[in-house]
């Protein structure tokens, strides 16, 4: 068999289209978010994990392996470039991130199309990842990007004539299933259709070989991800309960900024914790407040100097950030083992919940008719 390049030309030749395609995706990138009418909620969810990553907090680790939602790869991705910026533009970094992961997919995109006989479009393979860029990376489905990139790869190394190259995309399905929740339904059809080919003619020992490399490599990326879960979240299956975040919004995002007031009026002189990735929405008015953003709130997680008065903030049901939520809305009792948390005031778009007041100590121990008085 003839040995092919893994890269057709030199490596200098890939490395300039890499650039080039690095700057291109940046500047859209930079660009939709410059002109966005408002930032998503996964940009300002994304920039509050890498703050709290950078700063080494637990809540940072949590958030990047938590939920179904919020896969590593575009955190991975975006780490290499928080030295070069201020904790305040680290939205820059998740962009620059999934730029940087458009651009490593450039080369092999071209080589594709001229495969696929898209001889005429090869050449505008960076400007076709750009489009992507410019199309999705102003919503919330941003992540789709790392998730594109890496199919790309992944698809690009399937149809190389080495069989150690076809064995090198199983590295790339995995990460494909590392960077979005709609990688496992494509890895999933990849090894459904595997499997099925495997039926339809008996392979070859080395069509055996490349198949079996290649699975135990996505098996391999999956275990890296249920180690995390179980050594970070406690549980190897912790993202399978945050799964309902991945449901759409109802309606157009909420803004924050009346959460002050509602707080101010019906819970003076408290301080507020949120659970869940939508607290990072939030941020501004937390760090205003002196409040905490927790992943899978526990009151034993707060700081033991904290003497103030606690309520936990949560999303109602008709709230799109509901969605970010590790709480379901709208129980006027929630337990959760020896916890309780009872609604004590509620607007239309939040719910406010005491915790357990006899359970947590006096820090919370607010009388009973005050509670229904407000409620």
């Amino acid at each position: 068999m003839t040995q092919e390049p893994v890269w057709r030309g030199t490596l200098l030749a890939f490395i300039r289209e890499t650039a080039v395609c690095f700057v291109i995706v940046t500047l859209t990138l930079v660009w939709v978010y410059g002109h966005a009418s408002h930032a998503s909620d996964l940009w300002l969810i994304r920039s509050g994990m890498l703050r709290d990553l950078a700063s080494e907090l637990p809540a940072g680790r949590q958030a990047a392996v938590s939920s179904l939602a919020f896969m590593p790869l575009p955190v991975v991705a975006a780490l290499p470039f928080l030295p070069l910026l201020r904790p305040a533009g680290y939205i820059y970094a998740y962009l620059y991130g999934l730029a940087a992961l458009l651009a490593l997919a450039a080369q092999p995109l071209r080589l594709l199309l001229a495969r696929w006989g898209g001889g005429r479009l090869q050449g505008s393979a960076p400007l076709l990842l750009a489009l992507a860029a410019a199309s999705l990376g102003p919503t919330v489905h941003g992540d789709l990007l790392a998730c594109l990139a890496m199919l790309i790869l992944a698809l690009f190394f399937e149809r190389r004539g080495l069989a150690e190259m076809r064995a090198l995309a199983g590295v790339f399905w995995g990460l494909v299933l590392f960077a979005h929740a709609a990688g496992i339904v494509l890895v999933a059809l990849r090894l459904i259709g595997g499997l099925a080919g495997c039926r339809r003619h008996r392979p070859n020992a080395e069509e055996n070989a490349v198949r079996w490399i290649q699975a135990v490599s996505v098996a391999y990326v999956l275990a890296i991800y249920l180690f995390l879960n179980w050594m970070i979240m406690g549980s190897a299956f912790y993202p399978v309960r945050s799964a309902r975040v991945l449901l759409p919004p109802g309606r157009a995002a909420v803004e924050t900024e009346p959460l002050a007031d509602a707080l101010a009026r019906t819970c003076p002189g408290f301080t507020w914790v949120t659970s869940g990735h939508w607290g990072y929405v939030a941020a501004t008015l937390l760090d205003a407040t002196d409040g905490y953003v927790f992943i899978d709130f526990h009151p034993a997680k707060l700081p033991p100097a904290e003497t103030r008065p606690l309520v936990l903030v949560v999303p109602a049901s008709a709230n799109p950030l509901a969605r970010f939520s590790d709480l379901r809305p709208d129980d006027s009792i929630r337990g959760s083992g020896a916890i309780r948390y009872i609604r004590m005031a509620h607007t239309p778009d939040w719910n406010f919940y005491l915790i357990d007041p006899v359970r947590w100590g006096t820090r919370n121990r607010i009388p009973a008719a005050e509670v229904t008085a407000r409620n």
